[in-house]
């Protein structure tokens, strides 16, 4: 019953493990690319490696907004007992 959930929690992972990685990697790339004075690089890390992290974020963004909206019934059942006391 919960198979969706941990779906989009493995998703939400993944995602934001990838952006991380690659947003450190784009920065750092883009830095070297400045001190060095190599357009080249800074044209790479533009065109390769900025899409994917960008995707990743968006899909990240979207998994984080799903998990905020779907909760387990046994949890919903706990809280409502709880504020019901």
């Amino acid at each position: 019953m919960n198979t969706p959930r941990r779906f989009i929690q493995t998703v939400f992972t993944l995602t934001l493990g990838v952006l991380l990685v690659g947003g450190v990697l784009f920065v750092a790339g883009q830095a070297a690319g400045l001190v060095a004075g190599q357009n080249a690089w800074l044209e790479f890390f533009n065109t390769y490696v900025k899409p994917p992290v960008c995707i990743a974020a968006s899909v990240c963004a979207v998994a984080g907004f799903l998990l905020s909206y779907q909760r387990p019934r046994k949890h919903a059942t706990q809280q409502q007992e709880a504020t019901t006391r």
